[in-house]
């Protein structure tokens, strides 16, 4: 029985007894067992119980390896000075490995590469398959340091078919999280994010392996999402403490989510070569030094750098560089900053438009593409919501699984709309818009949006006619909105014209050659007026019963879609926005699933949040509310709204004294 392979076992089935060679032998298994399981106290304890035993070397290489484990270099080192003079062979090749494993720490990786490639010279002529393994992922760890990514993947995956095949498949699933570590130095996060969920599948025990759980907080942070973050470094804290074991990169993490939240503290307090604590500290000079070299993150934080200290001009094309960059390698952070940092020294409208643009798809859009996973995940999120059970689980699953899978983005082709365009950016607490019309871009500050928002929403609900047209539309009757900020719950058809509303410049879509043809009628439950039957009745159609893959299924290639249901918006994650089926909620998630999704979609409930995931997922029109609205009132008005489903910002016209507005591109079908 091996002590690495079933460290558990070995555990169970082991007694110290016997000759002084078997209890040595014993305490040794042990020891190892208790290693591979995390147990490092406990580890070095048998270890510590075999060295007064016999003062065996292999006892000072087993607390070579505990110590270095746990973060006490000095005393790792002192444990190999003490067995180097008893260890021929074999065993010296291991006391070379675990050198070399030190030399990972040191400044100069190059060090750590050339002792470990001659070290697994050795090991392979000795035939010590698992330590041979050992070294291969200490020359990947050295190589990620030289930033030699392609060879660190190569000694990663080599270190993994070796541990596969002597049967220690927990640590060749840790092989592939650190490949998944590469990935995440390369700047493609859904790969890292995909390669550590399938180490955690293919057995990897982040109890006993917490640093994994550090790792996968990184790659959250450097996605930008500091929140998830947060909650996967409380338990890898919390982990580590239990095993007393010291990781700095925990103590840095902490910090990084605090400076992402604005406390710059912790990271000053740190110091230390970290390119964004330096960033923080405002050593420009330093930081704009590595815009050349290093991972993907660390230069686009060089270019950011050196925006920060350039010129104008400079500034700018720095800023073009990053994201570049970042746009190459599939990098999200610090995307934002740059875009914000440009947006910043925009002077003309044009320069604005472009500029906003960029910040916008700086946010990218995490609607996932189609993934039998996510949709199993949803699947028990569903019934665990409609059974009244515990959900938190289930969502950091359907979270963790939309991540690893990568974003399903919008169009990248920009088609400027021919109709006059406002498009609205807050920056820095200032409200600005960019209006165009006739090739005739013009600049100006949005003071008092707020007030405009609320009391057109007030306006909207006493059926009073709505003013702010004049404070944010140009004098058109039809225009294409992108708003910013709280302008995103104004109920613009309710200004007195035909407006468009798109999330930015890449959802516009030009007129289409066919008509809408297969209509879908869906009427959730616990609806008191039902304008289902009657609209199906008028206008032909399939009404599908009200469960979410019946729903979803005939949604596939639909022409128009109606959706009766209550709704709910999550301010928090708007992909857990959803409208209640009979079978649970249907969230902004689920749309994900639709490979060819329905042209135009009226969601005629209360406000839902949906239809920003429709028009991610390529729909050209949604139809919806900001507003609560009663039931009584939507079931007359959808009769007028189907009437005019042709021209959808027509049909949302008609019912704007109901908060109702177009979302997408709402221009009139071509015959």
């Amino acid at each position: 029985m091996s002590a690495t392979a079933d460290p558990r076992a070995t555990i169970d089935a082991t007694a110290v007894r016997g000759t002084k060679a078997q209890r040595a032998d014993a305490l040794h298994d042990l020891s190892v067992a208790h290693v591979e399981l995390g147990h490092l106290d406990v580890a070095a304890r048998y270890a510590q119980r075999g060295l007064r035993l016999t003062g065996e070397a292999r006892f000072h290489l087993t607390l070579a390896w505990i110590d270095l484990d746990r973060g006490r270099r000095q005393q790792s080192l002192a444990h190999l000075d003490l067995a180097a003079p008893h260890l021929r062979g074999r065993e010296l090749a291991r006391a070379r490995c675990l050198r070399g494993l030190h030399l990972c720490h040191a400044a100069e990786p190059r060090l750590a590469i050339a002792e470990l490639t001659a070290v697994i010279k050795e090991l392979r002529r000795y035939g010590d398959e698992r330590w041979l393994a050992n070294a291969l992922i200490g020359r990947g760890i050295a190589r990620c340091n030289a930033t030699q990514l392609a060879r660190a993947d190569a000694d990663f995956t080599a270190a993994q078919t070796v541990l596969q095949a002597i049967g220690e498949h927990a640590r060749a699933a840790m092989c592939l999280h650190n490949r998944g570590f590469v990935a995440m130095l390369a700047g493609d996060l859904p790969l890292a994010l995909r390669r550590y969920e399938d180490a955690a599948k293919a057995g990897l025990d982040s109890t006993s392996r917490p640093e994994a759980l550090v790792d996968r907080a990184e790659a959250l942070l450097a996605a930008g999402l500091t929140t998830e973050a947060r909650r996967v470094l409380t338990p890898a804290l919390e982990l580590l403490r239990r095993c007393n074991r010291h990781v700095p990169e925990l103590a840095v993490l902490s910090a990084r989510c605090a400076l992402r939240d604005g406390d710059p503290g912790p990271a000053l307090r740190l110091g230390g070569s970290d390119v964004e604590f330096m960033l923080a500290a405002g050593k420009l000079d330093a930081v704009a030094a590595h815009r050349f070299r290093g991972p993907v993150q660390t230069r686009a934080l060089g270019w950011l750098a050196q925006a920060r200290r350039s010129d104008r001009r400079g500034a700018l094309a720095a800023c073009r560089a990053g994201l570049r960059l970042l746009d190459e390698h599939l990098g999200d952070w610090p995307r934002r900053e740059l875009t914000s940092h440009a947006l910043g020294l925009a002077r003309t409208a044009r320069e604005v438009l472009h500029w906003a643009e960029q910040h916008r798809t700086s946010w990218r859009s995490p609607l996932p593409p189609p993934n039998p996973g996510l949709a199993h995940a949803l699947t028990a999120l569903r019934r665990a919501r409609a059974l009244g059970g515990p959900v938190e689980a289930l969502e950091r699953d359907v979270r963790r699984l939309a991540l690893a899978t990568g974003s399903r983005g919008v169009r990248e082709t920009v088609v400027l709309p021919e109709l006059p365009l406002v498009s609205f950016v807050v920056h820095k607490g200032r409200m600005r818009a960019v209006t165009v019309v006739n090739g005739r871009a013009r600049l100006r500050d949005v003071p008092h949006v707020a007030t405009l928002v609320q009391e057109a929403r007030l306006a909207v609900a006493a059926g009073r006619p709505v003013s702010a047209a004049e404070a944010l539309l140009p004098d058109a009757e039809e225009v294409v909105v992108i708003p910013d900020g709280v302008l995103h719950a104004m109920p613009w058809a309710a200004l007195g014209r035909r407006v468009h509303v798109i999330p930015s410049l890449r959802h516009w879509r030009p007129p289409r050659r066919s008509r809408p043809c297969r209509r879908i009628w869906i009427a959730g439950p616990g609806l008191e007026y039902e304008e289902v039957p009657a609209l199906q009745q008028e206008h032909g159609g399939r009404r599908i019963t009200p469960f979410a893959d019946d729903v979803l299924a005939a949604m596939e290639g639909a022409g128009v879609v109606h959706i009766a249901a209550h709704g709910e918006v999550n301010t928090d994650n708007p992909l857990f926005s959803h409208l209640e089926l009979k079978d649970g909620p249907l969230y902004g998630y689920d749309i994900a699933r639709l490979e060819h999704p329905p042209e135009v979609v009226v969601l005629s409930a209360c406000e839902s949040g949906l239809a920003r995931a429709f028009l991610d997922a390529g729909t050209r029109a949604v139809i919806a509310s900001v507003l609560p609205v009663p039931d009584a009132r939507v079931s007359r008005a959808m009769t007028r709204v189907h009437r005019l489903i042709d021209h959808p910002v027509e049909a949302a016209a008609v019912v704007a004294d109901l908060g109702f507005s177009c979302y997408g591109t709402g221009t009139r079908v071509a015959a």
